[in-house]
């Protein structure tokens, strides 16, 4: 049964924000964990046995310990120009370091500072059901970091808790890569999820605080592009305060913002939720109009449909089919077991139900990057990943 994202996000904030902490995913244990930390450990709130902070370790050929335990060719960026480091970085599935590239201190020879984020996880999803087999198909977050609940496996996260774990495990990360002959450093705080923006007057507060302490971080936000009217509705209620988004963007902040979909069909089939292109536009304008820089991951989009829906959000967002990043989907242990759930539900085998799941999923990709290629170099005259992301300017028409 598909859920309607706005309550579920309604019901979603009771839980999730109690007396200035949020509830977050303890990876401890839990698929996610297991797949996100075979570069760098999952990490502690200081002081605790709690272990809410992940850091995934984003283009794995510029870093020497990810390279190596992925078996990937290793790119020395000491050794490269910084034409040659851009080229290849927007080149790649996730282009994330590249997204700081006009922020101040910003060094294309330091670009491995940006490539593994801080992250912490809002432990509720308003696409999500709460089931076993709810939310997105291909998410890879475990079903009971997303289902809202307290208890086993999550922990109420503070402010402080959160700057001061990360200036810890900054000291941790940064020596242990210099005990090897390289030099990094943790400049990415990233609130993923879940859907953070349920929760936004807290990441709001965050950064207050991060700026008062005078601490050189950046951030990532990411967000479904669902819950607009909800933002709308908490700042006219006054549990945001009023211009939230406005005041969040003058830090500097990327936001991941997720193409689930490109129309409402194919957007619902993904998210099990009757979210529609209508609220995913209206987000997207509020994100832009507020002076957020924004980075749109677009996933298992329907290659029928794909060339209209570029030419509509052309014609709504100046450029914005130039930041569009289309994602491959692989199966992970969380969207695997979420994908057998399914399988034992509907009474059919297993194996062949997920084989199928992730030819269409790879089919679509294909089709999709071609798509959208052709489409780049008919209406500007460039590849698709031929600009980088942050060198496009955006602004809604």
């Amino acid at each position: 049964m598909k859920t309607d994202p706005i309550d579920r996000a309604l019901m979603l904030r009771e839980s999730l924000i109690q007396n200035d902490k949020i509830l977050v995913a303890d990876f401890r244990g839990t698929l996610q964990g297991e797949d996100t930390s075979k570069v760098i450990d999952l990490m502690p709130i200081v002081g605790t046995t709690d272990y809410p902070f992940r850091t995934k370790v984003n283009v794995k050929e510029i870093d020497p310990l990810a390279s190596e335990k992925y078996e990937t060719p290793f790119f020395d960026i000491t050794k490269k120009t910084e034409n040659e480091i851009e080229k290849f970085l927007r080149k790649q599935e996730f282009d994330f370091p590249l997204w700081y590239k006009h922020e101040r201190q910003f060094n294309m020879k330091k670009v491995n500072f940006y490539n593994a984020p801080f992250t912490l996880q809002i432990a509720g999803c308003n696409f999500h059901t709460g089931n076993s087999s709810g939310g997105c198909w291909y998410c890879f977050v475990d079903d009971k970091n997303n289902n809202g609940l307290p208890g086993q496996g999550k922990v109420n996260l503070g402010i402080n808790e959160t700057i001061d774990s990360m200036l810890s495990a900054r000291k941790k990360i940064v020596s242990q890569y210099q005990r090897l002959g390289h030099d990094t450093n943790l400049k990415v705080l990233r609130t993923s999820g879940g859907e953070p923006t349920i929760v936004l007057d807290w990441i709001l507060n965050l950064w207050r605080e991060i700026k008062k302490r005078n601490l050189d971080f950046v951030g990532q936000l990411d967000s479904n592009l669902s819950t607009a009217t909800l933002v709308d509705y908490f700042e006219s209620e006054r549990i945001f305060e009023k211009f939230t988004l406005e005041k969040l963007a003058e830090y500097p902040i990327k936001v991941l913002t997720a193409l689930k979909g490109v129309d409402d069909c194919n957007l619902q089939q993904n998210v099990q939720s009757v979210t529609s292109i209508e609220d995913q536009m209206y987000s997207l304008k509020r994100f832009v109009n507020s002076g957020f820089d924004i980075f749109p991951q677009m996933y298992n989009p329907d290659p029928k449909k794909l060339r209209n829906y570029l030419e509509n959000v052309d014609n709504i967002i100046d450029n914005i089919s130039l930041r569009i990043h289309i994602g491959p989907l692989k199966l992970y242990g969380p969207n695997s077991k979420r994908l057998t759930f399914e399988a034992q539900r509907k009474g059919v085998d297993e194996v062949k139900f997920i084989v199928d799941r992730q030819i269409s999923w790879n089919s679509n990709y294909i089709q999709s990057c071609e798509i959208i290629n052709n489409y780049l170099k008919e209406k500007y005259g460039v590849s698709y990943k031929e600009v980088t992301r942050s060198d496009v300017k955006l602004k809604v028409k």
